[in-house]
């Protein structure tokens, strides 16, 4: 009798209290993973997007920057840095081309184009090619891929895509609007349909990037001020970033500054 006495266990409202304190340590536990695997999809969509922004916007530039670059062994006039006139298949630059995006097309002596293309003939090595007129159009389609189409291909080819999910591309270019006066300076940025005969001296890109992020929510519309143009989006589920750059052309006709 003594001994069973001494022999005791959980009541009912023991066992209930420490259940229900088992599950609201198990929803905490499932709250803060969750927590983490939304966190961490945002930072695996974000660092995408600026991985792929920054390279496409760098290819770019550096292809802007050299626009207008001759060499004297390419004997055929150098065409103009800045194309505003369809040249040799190639579309020239315009003012929301199709969709309400812009269209840059540039020209200099190079080895190859845009896509890696080398000239008709040239050599395997890129110290052994030669240098030839090469026009590079930069563009969105309609699916919003960022696309780049070179002028080296027999035939031409319908060009490569350099990055997806693109909202909208815009350019605007610098122009020196007192022309003769030795000072090389952009007086005026102006949209491809309104540079006429005046010298570009630079370029301004904006490119509006977005991608799923389901994590995100409901996020509602949100204006985005890209250059010249307002780009209203719906930003649920969606994350969106802008890459701008302004480029100095390093070869432009002197004799007309």
């Amino acid at each position: 009798m003594n001994r069973r006495a001494f022999q005791g266990g959980f009541s009912l409202v023991e066992l209930m209290v420490a259940m229900v304190l088992g599950l609201l340590i198990t929803a905490a536990a499932a709250s803060l993973l969750n927590t983490n695997q939304r966190t961490f999809q945002l930072q695996q969509a974000e660092s995408r997007l600026q991985e792929q922004g920054q390279l496409a916007m760098r290819f770019i530039v550096d292809d802007v920057r050299m626009s207008g670059f001759r060499d004297d062994s390419v004997a055929a006039a150098l065409l103009p840095a800045i194309i505003t006139t369809a040249t040799g298949g190639i579309a020239a630059s315009a003012n929301d081309d199709d969709n309400g995006n812009d269209r840059l097309t540039v020209s200099h002596h190079a080895r190859q184009d845009c896509e890696g293309n080398p000239a008709p003939g040239a050599g395997v090595d890129i110290e052994d090619m030669a240098y030839q007129d090469v026009i590079n159009t930069y563009w969105v389609d309609d699916d919003g891929n960022l696309r780049c189409r070179g002028n080296q291909a027999t035939p031409l080819t319908s060009g490569v895509t350099l990055l997806a999910g693109v909202s909208s591309f815009q350019v605007l270019y610098g122009i020196d609007t007192t022309n003769h006066d030795g000072i090389p300076f952009a007086g005026r940025y102006v949209t491809a349909d309104d540079i006429g005969t005046e010298v570009v001296l630079a370029v301004r890109l904006s490119v509006l990037l977005g991608a799923r992020a389901p994590a995100l929510g409901d996020g509602g519309e949100q204006t985005f001020y890209v250059l010249d143009e307002d780009v209203t989006l719906d930003t649920g589920l969606s994350l969106f970033r802008q890459f701008n750059a302004s480029v100095a052309l390093r070869n432009y006709p002197w004799d007309t500054i």
